[in-house]
């Protein structure tokens, strides 16, 4: 039996559950900042969001997932600190 994710039709069986639990936080050891307590939140669920799109696409690689989206968060990033400064 597979787990519902709340606001999402998603469903994934605990194996995937688990999978994308250890690509969340390999991603998040690499991305992880200073900021404040509440931009960590932030971008924890921006990361989360990221991650459930991977898997909705079909994908089941822990490692896979956790470096694009790692990537895609830095990519975010740089945009934002690119438009600060102009």
């Amino acid at each position: 039996m597979g787990r519902r994710m709340q606001g999402y039709g998603d469903t994934y069986n605990p194996d995937t559950m688990k999978l994308l639990a250890r690509a969340f936080d390999e991603a998040w050891v690499e991305i992880r900042g200073d900021e404040s307590s509440a931009q960590a939140e932030d971008r924890r669920t921006q990361l989360a969001l990221i991650i459930l799109a991977l898997a909705r696409e079909g994908s089941r690689n822990e490692r896979e997932i956790g470096k694009l989206a790692a990537k895609y968060m830095k990519s975010i990033a740089k945009r934002g600190a690119s438009a600060v400064r102009h």
